[in-house]
């Protein structure tokens, strides 16, 4: 929405930014800011790096993370987000010790939904494990695609049921509304 007022542009109604939501950045750019791509791209960058020490994170999500730590379950970061942004957030988290690396937008030869990016953490990550063995957690269809593409199993956040539509398609190993949730089934299995 800053960006949006920034240009000059008509700000989201309610949830409707969620349509956007993962997709990478060459869609999301040209769909959203039109011809004013290039300046929402400055504006847009400059915004988020002034403002990571404001970002929130999802209530049971650090839980998790500690959990998998603490059983040594190797774990990185695929995103749609640029590398440097991912970085400056885990920075404010101080998330960023359990991840073996970060591999963003543009550091594969394709984002997701393509399986590259995750293709790509995998090699760099040196785990002697078959794709069937990885477990991608998401919460965009991209994800659930990208997982899909890529032979590995998907976990997946449906916030709220907002997305039982794409679990009856992909098939997720698992899916979840919150972090409790999450956090019980790791425990248990």
């Amino acid at each position: 929405n800053y960006t949006l007022e920034k240009l000059g542009l008509p700000r989201f109604k309610k949830d409707e930014y969620r349509n956007y939501f993962g997709k990478p950045r060459d869609v999301l750019y040209p769909a959203i800011y039109k011809e004013l791509q290039h300046e929402a791209i400055e504006l847009f960058q400059s915004y988020v790096f002034k403002n990571a020490h404001t970002i929130k994170v999802i209530d049971g999500c650090a839980g998790v993370l500690k959990f998998l730590h603490d059983k040594n379950i190797h774990m990185g970061i695929v995103s749609n987000k640029k590398t440097n942004f991912i970085k400056e957030e885990l920075k404010h988290t101080n998330f960023q010790g359990y991840f073996f690396n970060i591999i963003g937008s543009g550091d594969a030869e394709a984002d997701k939904p393509s399986p590259a990016p995750l293709l790509l953490a995998l090699e760099q990550s040196e785990l002697d494990a078959e794709r069937h063995d990885i477990w991608y957690f998401g919460d965009t269809e991209n994800d659930l695609a990208c997982a899909k593409a890529a032979g590995a199993k998907c976990l997946f956040f449906n916030e709220n049921g907002a997305h039982n539509h794409l679990i009856k398609q992909y098939k997720p190993l698992f899916a979840f509304q919150d972090y409790k949730e999450l956090h019980e089934f790791l425990v248990a299995i």
